[in-house]
């Protein structure tokens, strides 16, 4: 593979990673509206306990 199609593959990985972390964060803030627990979010998002209270507190 040449060195372009190469960063091409890498942009395209980096995009994809980029758009579940948003998707994971707004299914985050949604379940934080319904008073879910910290602990269970934490489970389901693999987010640590500072980024979703993180996450809360910008949903206050």
């Amino acid at each position: 593979m040449t060195q372009l199609g190469q960063l091409y593959e890498k942009e395209k990985v980096e995009y994809a990673n980029q758009k579940t972390k948003e998707r994971i964060t707004e299914m985050a803030l949604k379940v934080l509206k319904r008073n879910i627990d910290i602990t269970d979010i934490m489970e389901v998002t693999g987010f640590t306990e500072a980024e979703v209270l993180c996450l809360q507190q910008y949903n206050q």
